[in-house]
């Protein structure tokens, strides 16, 4: 690369630093929620992240996205949860489409739990409020539980630990309760059908939590577990 192409690299990045330090995060977050809900997600960019069992919405390495998922975890930013809970909804009518045709049940959809401690740091779960927001664009098409999958250990924060190190912390930390809403329902098919739940969670990194919840469905009747996420 030659000198002048480096300096102007150089310029451009300390130009695009300076913005991001001057613009404030709620006024770039509020341009957002400006735009047509439909163009916004057309915006962002999606995640290459897919398989069978994991679902995921954005691209982590694009900093609008990191912007997002920071406004709803954080901030619990009221209006950008009822945008995202808008996508994720599109998400789940489309798997729930899916599942009723080959499994002949619907899917329960769950949050991905946080200990008592950690909620009562926080004052709430973005994953809980997340759901609540999907349930009302949905409230006959989609069935929710709150209290079927728990935290019942403390663990470390993941951020800093390696996969191997996540997978040991998270290790037995969750249960499933209340296990007839996803062991004995009624269907045309059988009076007793096993049927699939849905974690929803908002980033997907190493899968070391989606992996303790999968154990904890699964090990008490769960038929399938799958995992959604806002970003990867």
């Amino acid at each position: 690369m030659s000198i002048v192409k480096s300096f102007k690299k150089w310029v451009k990045s300390v130009v695009e630093l300076a913005q991001d330090l001057l613009v404030p995060e709620d006024f770039k977050i509020q341009k957002l929620l400006n735009l047509p809900a439909g163009t916004m997600r057309d915006l962002l960019p999606k995640s290459p992240v897919y398989s069978k069992n994991i679902f995921v919405l954005f691209d982590y390495q694009n900093k609008v996205v990191r912007l997002i998922v920071k406004s709803i975890k954080y901030k619990n930013n009221a209006n950008l949860r009822k945008r995202v809970a808008g996508y994720l909804y599109e998400e789940i009518i489309d798997l729930a489409s899916e599942i009723a045709l080959f499994e002949g049940t619907s899917p329960l959809l769950v949050p991905m739990p946080m200990s008592k401690k950690e909620k009562r740091n926080r004052g709430f779960n973005q994953c809980e409020e997340l759901v609540r927001e999907i349930k009302k664009l949905g409230e006959e098409n989609i069935e929710v539980s709150y209290n079927t999958l728990k935290k019942v250990r403390e663990t470390e924060r993941q951020t800093k630990l390696s996969r191997e190190a996540r997978m040991k912390n998270v290790k037995n930390s969750m249960a499933a309760i209340n296990t007839d809403v996803y062991t004995n329902v009624s269907t045309p098919v059988s009076t007793t059908q096993y049927r699939t739940v849905i974690v929803l969670d908002d980033v997907y990194t190493t899968g070391a939590s989606l992996s303790e919840a999968r154990r904890a469905l699964l090990e008490t009747g769960a038929k399938r577990v799958i995992g959604l996420f806002i970003t990867h």
